[in-house]
């Protein structure tokens, strides 16, 4: 599920494959939710699962399997997203990184798929693996049923109940999510305009959210359910991919991409010192970040909110150079880069800002949060 990056507290616990594989603090708490949910169905009941009884075991099983099942769990999204992210690359699309957030995960691409069969293909991916994950994880429930290994038979039943339910989630209709994006590629196939295609899976991934949502408060208001917790998830999720495709919708009445909305480039050069990008750049131009380039190349971004960190009778004697933000992937994005992946970056990258390069890699453009214009 490709969904926007509003969640701005990570940490990086890997790399696969090249791809920064980053986790959203809020993680844990879903992940502590999940462990107790599964360890109470397990611990004082028989669990029913199909044809098969469970009988019910003590706490330190429950606990175990919470814990084994919830990481399974949480393997199969980062499989899900890792299926978008290796089927991106092979259609020659760069792939900014993978994070895994309270309400599934991510696979944030650097630019848009060129074609409609590219956007296709992508977006099926991750369904595609979710259902072969289901599968596999069904097949080991029935071989470990017949071995009369309960713990195993429960493992699996739930890995692959989560993985079912997630590819079939992820197939409704409506972008963000990838049935919505499978819905775009279809739209534009049929009119050869990306941007109508996205406005109209975004509008339906509205519709879909405000279904959740009422849904959600439904059960956990009517009698015959009173399904607190469950309603009130379905509506956090409604929430979430509200504001999800509201932004998408939003996006494509914006420019379509960077290279029609950034500004010319206000570079400094990395040796300038610091007392001089004070007395004589600061008054001229009024920004609070800056690109920090040599020979059209972009080195890093200054800011001012990081400057301000260092007590002002140390800035004598720094140079730009000691004081930017080295360049990464984070802090610089194509000329085709579309304006709704921009923002999500400006959001979370740290300075709110990035610079613009072409395909030779020279910087061309500047872009910050907030300052988005055509040029």
């Amino acid at each position: 599920m490709n969904l926007p990056g509003i969640f701005k507290r990570q940490i990086l616990i890997a790399r696969v494959y090249g791809i920064p594989v980053r986790i959203d603090y809020r993680w844990f708490i879903v992940f502590a939710m999940s462990v107790a949910l599964i360890a109470a169905n397990v611990r004082k009941y028989p669990l029913q699962l199909f044809k098969f009884t469970l009988p019910a075991t003590g706490d330190a099983v429950a606990w175990t399997l919470g814990v084994v099942t919830t990481l399974g769990l949480f393997l199969s999204v980062f499989g899900h997203e890792l299926s978008h992210a290796l089927m991106g690359r092979t259609e020659g699309i760069e792939i900014e990184e993978i994070v895994l957030h309270p309400f599934g995960g991510l696979a944030r691409l650097k630019t848009q798929p060129e074609n409609p069969k590219a956007e296709f293909r992508i977006a099926i991916a991750g369904p595609a693996a979710s259902f072969l994950f289901s599968l596999i994880a069904f097949g080991g429930m029935i071989l470990t049923s017949t071995l009369h290994f309960d713990f195993g038979t429960a493992f699996f039943f739930f890995i692959g109940a989560g993985n079912l339910l997630l590819a079939v989630f992820n197939l409704f209709p409506g972008y963000p999510l990838d049935g919505g994006r499978v819905l775009r590629a279809i739209i534009w196939k049929r009119s050869g305009n990306i941007r109508d295609a996205t406005r109209i899976a975004g509008f339906c991934g509205q519709l879909m959210s405000l279904v959740l949502i009422a849904f959600g408060i439904y059960m956990a208001l009517a009698p015959t359910f009173r399904a607190y917790f469950m309603g009130l998830w379905s509506v956090l999720v409604g929430v979430f991919l509200l504001g999800a495709a509201t932004s998408v919708v939003r996006s494509t009445r914006e420019s379509a991409t960077v290279a029609q909305a950034m500004a010319p480039p206000i570079a400094i050069e990395p040796d300038l010192p610091i007392t001089r990008f004070v007395d004589e750049i600061l008054p001229l131009h009024r920004y609070v970040t800056f690109p920090v380039a040599h020979d059209r190349r972009l080195l890093g971004i200054l800011s001012l909110e990081d400057l301000k960190k260092i007590p002002r009778e140390k800035w004598r004697g720094l140079h730009a150079l000691q004081v930017m933000r080295t360049v990464d992937a984070r802090l610089f994005v194509p000329e085709n880069a579309t304006i709704e992946s921009v923002n999500e970056l400006l959001e979370h990258n740290g300075v709110g800002a990035v610079g613009v390069v072409n395909g030779s890699g020279e910087l061309v453009g500047f872009l910050r949060r907030g300052r988005l214009r055509k040029k």
